[in-house]
């Protein structure tokens, strides 16, 4: 491990930004099969230096699958202070964090399910002939956010896709700042673009990174064909996914070694209340080279 490595112990959550909490837990919980942890909603607004925002309020439910927290769980929060805005990736090819993906122990039967809650399901579940074969489909979540549905023994949050714009850059930095560990390197062959609703076959060429703590991934790809396509500037308020989190237990050391890595931080190491009954924690917000949010959180946040 080398000095700019984080110490960071294991990946904690994945955020995402919703309209309306209520209708999204419908989503996850009762169409996908997540459950409900704990809630996190700060009784009043609190400054927001370390999100990039002037004060920060939210309302949120922490997601499990099947795994309780032993597995990387799901951030689902609705801004309060200021309100959500924006909206999702629209393509699968846009830059930055592009889809979320779940495991569920039956595809098929999920894929009803959601078609008969109306869910925007991008095509029927379909196997893709990869080096692993994958049996998969994309819905949209009701704001938009592009989460991938793949079978698997059980509901598990599995692996979130990041769209680079220099694969060997991004790779140098989750191995050597974040610690993960690449496990596979593939170019795919032609793939069938309707599920990723994209015109004609599409290929891709993707690297898995493991974190070795939970199993999640964060699959790191680079778009042949189309290529990948540009995204603007997200604000931690923007709906969809927008952050990554790891626990800690020294985040004050952390931060130093994000800064000789020459990382972008959006504020010193900062404390944040996450409601009644919740212990105080202290956040570190930052980027990878594409702008992809990523966090720290020193332990205790569980």
């Amino acid at each position: 491990m080398g000095k700019n490595t984080v110490r960071a112990h294991r990946i904690y959550h994945v955020n995402v930004n919703c309209s309306d909490l209520e209708r999204s837990l419908a989503f996850y919980c009762d169409g996908i099969g997540l459950r409900k942890g704990t809630r996190t909603k700060p009784d009043a607004p609190q400054p927001g230096a370390a999100f990039g925002l002037e004060q920060v309020q939210w309302d949120a439910w922490i997601l499990h699958g099947d795994h309780g927290n032993e597995g990387v769980v799901l951030d689902l929060l609705e801004w309060q202070v200021p309100r959500p805005q924006g909206q999702p990736r629209q393509r699968v090819t846009d830059a930055g964090f592009s889809r979320l993906s779940i495991t569920v122990p039956d595809l098929d039967a999920t894929y009803a399910r959601l078609v008969e809650m109306h869910a925007d399901c991008w095509s029927e579940p379909t196997a893709l002939d990869l080096e692993v074969p994958t049996k998969m489909f994309i819905v949209s979540d009701p704001d938009g956010t592009q989460i991938e549905l793949l079978e698997g023994t059980s509901v598990r949050l599995s692996h979130v896709a990041v769209n680079c714009t220099d694969i060997e850059r991004s790779q140098r930095f989750y191995e050597d700042v974040m610690g993960l560990r690449t496990v596979l390197d593939t170019k795919s062959p032609p793939l069938p673009g309707n599920v990723f609703r994209l015109d004609g076959d599409v290929r891709l060429h993707a690297r898995l990174m493991r974190d070795m703590s939970t199993g999640f991934m964060v699959e790191l790809i680079s778009w042949i064909t189309p290529s990948v396509s540009s995204w603007g500037f997200r604000k931690a308020n923007d709906l969809g996914i927008f952050r990554m989190a790891w626990l800690t237990n020294d985040i004050d050391s952390d931060y130093q070694a994000l800064m000789r890595a020459g990382a972008c931080c959006y504020s010193a190491p900062a404390a944040l209340e996450m409601g009644p009954g919740i212990p105080t924690v202290r956040a570190l917000f930052f980027d990878d080279p594409d702008a992809v949010c990523l966090e720290l959180i020193e332990s205790g946040a569980r």
